[in-house]
């Protein structure tokens, strides 16, 4: 990742903070506890302040909602971990009955010679479900006029939700930010500011075969993890300096249910392992090699005058795995998605890690939530040193 993105700190400003909220479907629940709790040990009380928020999938959503609330960021904080502890399915998707075995239809979802007849393409579904519903709910939520607002007032430097490219095959950034932000263009990512709609978050979170891409200015856009290598460097181009980021798992994982060794792993543990993969792998491998960065730059390494910052980072992440918390919620698994794990003798698969992505329940998403406002405070001294140091 290169980080040329601007100079140091200037002298007498605080530097900025950026808040860094990757994807993780039910898993984001995690997030507004945390959020709720960082609003809280802010240093100076009423005087929270976050400059940068970049979110990615399910994280889009928390990104843009916490945004448009930061004018009263406690308070945005409080309704946005409610919002979480009281969701349900049909508040996220819509399903009807047969909808599995009429979308799986030949004719309907496997491409075949009636594809070549632009009418009769126009029938063939192209996601399992309809996040209409979502859609509804985002747009409702979300303080939409009050990004320009915030931003134009100097409460918040930038905000930036990703998305992923099917037509162009790149990762693109948008993002609405201050003035002096510029964009950018790497290797197969770019950044383009734009007035961020619900169509924005809604493709950042279109989760491939699950959820419908979305068209925006005649280009295809699907969920950001996919072809995010670099889930960093949003927030950095956006000028933040410090980043906190939010993670729904630990480096390392734990299994609610180890899978026997002799048995083959089901196709919903192996979908299981691939969100894991899509959504948090690339955070952890960019944060090798920001330190890296951060080393070199320390070690004097690099080529004076090079334009390159050291940026900061804490990583805060669950205390308890969620496919342990998600285990203890299978009673209220519905149907649907017994039927989506129906290899696994119970309907559950081995890990639970599919489940714990695509479980939307006010129950699980409340445990999640609270989880990450107690494992927040249980570092509260080493936040309010990062923050303050």
């Amino acid at each position: 990742m290169s980080f040329l993105v601007g100079a140091v700190t200037d002298s007498g400003r605080s530097p900025r903070i950026g808040l860094v909220l990757p994807g993780g479907g039910a898993r984001a629940a995690y997030e507004a506890g945390v959020i709720q709790a960082l609003v809280e040990l802010w240093p100076g009380g009423g005087g929270s302040r976050i400059d940068v928020v970049t979110g990615t999938s399910a994280g889009a959503l928390n990104a843009v909602y916490l945004a448009s609330r930061t004018a009263d960021l406690e308070r945005g904080a409080h309704d946005l971990a409610a919002l979480w502890s009281t969701l349900t399915a049909d508040r996220v998707y819509r399903r009807q009955p047969l909808e599995f075995w009429h979308r799986f239809g030949s004719s309907r979802w496997w491409p075949s010679r009636w594809d070549r007849n632009p009418p009769l393409r126009q029938g063939r579904a192209h996601a399992l479900f309809d996040t209409g519903p979502l859609r509804e709910l985002i747009t409702r939520e979300v303080a939409w006029d009050e990004l320009n607002r915030v931003i134009g007032a100097g409460l918040l430097r930038g905000v930036a939700v990703t998305t992923t490219s099917y037509t162009d095959n790149r990762n693109v950034t948008f993002y609405q930010a201050s003035p002096e932000v510029e964009s950018w263009t790497r290797v197969r990512r770019v950044g383009m500011p734009v007035a961020l709609e619900p169509d924005h978050v809604m493709a950042s979170i279109a989760l491939p075969i699950l959820f419908p891409s979305v068209r925006i200015n005649g280009c295809d856009y699907g969920d950001g993890s996919l072809l995010q290598l670099t889930p960093l460097a949003p927030a950095v181009h956006l000028g933040a300096e410090r980043l906190l980021i939010i993670a729904v798992h630990g480096p390392t994982r734990i299994r609610a249910r180890p899978l026997p060794a002799s048995t083959p792993p089901s196709w919903a543990a192996i979908a299981g392992f691939m969100l894991d993969a899509l959504f948090l792998d690339s955070l952890y491998t960019d944060l090798e090699r920001l330190k890296r960065i951060n080393e070199s730059i320390a070690s004097s390494m690099l080529i004076p005058d090079l334009p390159l910052r050291v940026v900061e980072t804490l990583i805060l992440s669950p205390s308890i795995d969620p496919t342990l918390l998600v285990s203890r919620h299978r009673d209220r698994f519905s149907r649907w998605l017994r039927w989506l794990v129906r290899d696994s003798e119970d309907g559950v698969s081995p890990g639970f890690e599919l489940e714990s992505y695509l479980f939307f329940d006010g129950h699980y998403c409340r445990n999640l939530v609270e989880l990450g406002y107690s494992d927040t405070l249980s570092r509260k001294d080493e936040i309010r040193k990062f923050l303050t140091g």
